[in-house]
């Protein structure tokens, strides 16, 4: 079931965060900025028994960025980022959103699954933004149109 994230979901989405990523990971604190007091974010998150995944985007004006998705490792290649990017993109098309056009995201160049995972939902590649992470790593900026 894939739901809007709820207060008492934060240390299960900040475990989340810690064991899937190395570096450049969201903190307890920033999530729950992001929950709290971000008035562009939405978090969804993928819950069966316990939470498996979620996602993070913001929405201004005609348009929504990806800024986080995390899977579980122990979830991962079950298909849960995808029912998740799936979900945002219909909550982007009921009429509270006003007109959502599009969605963009940035995605290491070298991180093959994820950036796999985007192409495969529709995300095509727009430039790549060179030193883009704090250590240096290549993004590649990603559009997908929705109307």
């Amino acid at each position: 079931m894939i739901r809007l994230a709820k207060n008492e979901d934060l240390v299960a989405l900040s475990t989340i965060e810690d064991k899937t990523f190395s570096d450049g990971h969201y903190s307890l604190e920033q999530l729950t900025y992001e929950y709290r007091d971000n008035p562009f974010a939405k978090i969804l998150v993928d819950e069966e028994e316990i939470i498996r995944g979620f996602l993070i985007y913001m929405v201004t004006f005609n348009s929504a960025t990806i800024v986080q998705i995390a899977v579980h490792p122990e979830y991962q290649r079950q298909g849960i980022a995808t029912n998740l990017l799936k979900a945002m993109e219909k909550e982007l098309l009921k009429p509270g959103y006003g007109v959502i056009e599009n969605v963009t995201l940035e995605v290491r160049k070298k991180n093959k699954g994820a950036y796999a995972l985007y192409a495969k939902n529709g995300y095509q590649d727009v430039c790549v933004k060179k030193g883009y992470y704090h250590n240096g790593d290549d993004a590649v900026y990603m559009m997908k149109v929705l109307l």
